[in-house]
């Protein structure tokens, strides 16, 4: 039997980078939101928040689109 998997739900984490400390290492803020449209495309997502990037405070770093599923036996 093939495994088969369902989407639950999906979340968008944008990373923006704040800063350097005094290492010079990347100081990064994670903003997370939930209850993202589960069928949205990557392409929607990333226009969406190239589009909101342009009002953050800081510039986005990375865009996360985390997908969960759940997978049964089927």
């Amino acid at each position: 039997m093939a495994a088969k998997s369902t989407k639950l739900s999906s979340t968008l984490s944008i990373i923006e980078k704040t800063g350097l400390n005094k290492q010079g290492k990347e100081i990064l803020k994670k903003v997370t939101l939930g209850k993202i449209a589960m069928d949205a495309a990557d392409q929607d997502v990333y226009d969406v928040v190239k589009a909101v990037g342009d009002i953050l405070t800081y510039p986005v770093n990375e865009i996360q689109k985390v997908d969960n599923t759940v997978i049964t036996n089927a």
